[in-house]
């Protein structure tokens, strides 16, 4: 990806979010996705020691399946080649 220029890598990442953010809005509307997203802050404000827990035990297993990658970078580029193409 540093092969491309910076407009280019840009351009992608734009896409993938908007992907990413996009896709549930698209498919059970945006009325709905307000209020779920109303009810998890309004649930993970109330519940903040759980929800603190939750995402730290979460970050725990993102970074320790990082760890099992062997070459993160090369992953990620294939698996981006494989979603643009």
């Amino acid at each position: 990806m540093e092969a491309l220029p910076y407009e280019a890598q840009m351009a992608l990442v734009s896409f993938c979010a908007a992907t990413l953010i996009g896709g549930p809005v698209a498919l059970i509307g945006a009325g709905r996705v307000a209020s779920l997203a109303r009810m998890t802050i309004s649930f993970a404000m109330r519940r903040q020691l759980t929800t603190m827990l939750g995402l730290s035990a979460l970050g725990g297993l993102g970074a320790f399946g990082a760890g099992l990658m062997p070459d993160s970078g090369a992953v990620s580029l294939a698996w981006l080649s494989g979603l643009v193409l």
